[in-house]
C-alpha cells in the first residue's frame, strides 16, 4: 500500500463528519437534557457498537466531539478506561465521585479533565453558549458506559446489540 492510500484511510475532516444526535437515544429516552451531538473521529467511542464507517480505525484510543446544548448534561457513568475531556467551547461542570467524596470541577475553553477508569463522573454545560467537548477514551474498543442509575443500565440492556 502506497503512503499516500495509508494516509487517506488515517484523515477524518471536519466536513465530512455530522452531528449524530442519535447516538445517545437511549440516555435521552430518559431524560430529555441528556441529548447532545457527537461527531466521531477515531473509532466509534464508547457510545456505540464497533462499526463506525466514517472514522479513522483505532489503534490505542477513540476520539469524539460531543457537543452539548446549554443547560444539557452527560449522566452519571464510568468506563472501563481513563476518559479524557478537553473543553473546546463555553464552559461545563464536571462532577467526579470517588470513594464517598465529589470534586466539582469548573472547566472552560482549553481546560482538560482525565477521569481515572471506574471513576463516575457526570458533565454540565453551565455555559450560556453550546459546548463542545472532544473526548477520548484510552482503549480502541471500550465498553459501554456504565451509568450509575440503574433506569439507564435497563434501558441500555434493552437496546444493546452484539
Amino acid at each position: 500500500m502506497s503512503l499516500k492510500d495509508m494516509m487517506a484511510r488515517r484523515v477524518a475532516r471536519y466536513a465530512d463528519r455530522r452531528d449524530d444526535w442519535t447516538v445517545f437515544g437511549l440516555e435521552t429516552e430518559l431524560d430529555p437534557r441528556y441529548a447532545r451531538s457527537q461527531r466521531r473521529y477515531v473509532g466509534a467511542s464508547g457510545s456505540l457498537e464497533h462499526e463506525e464507517q466514517n472514522s479513522v480505525e483505532p489503534v490505542a484510543f477513540t476520539m469524539s466531539v460531543q457537543t452539548m446544548p446549554v443547560g444539557h448534561k452527560i449522566p452519571t457513568h464510568c468506563h472501563e478506561t481513563e476518559e479524557t475531556f478537553f473543553i473546546l467551547e463555553g464552559e461545563c461542570i464536571v462532577n467526579v465521585f470517588h470513594e464517598g467524596e465529589t470534586i466539582a470541577l469548573k472547566l472552560g475553553k482549553w481546560d482538560l479533565v482525565s477521569v481515572p477508569p471506574f471513576v463516575y463522573h457526570d458533565i454540565h454545560n453551565a455555559g450560556t453558549i453550546p459546548c463542545p467537548v472532544q473526548t477520548l477514551l484510552s482503549k480502541p474498543k471500550p465498553d459501554r458506559p456504565h451509568y450509575q442509575d440503574p433506569r439507564l443500565l435497563e434501558i441500555q440492556a434493552r437496546t444493546h446489540t452484539n
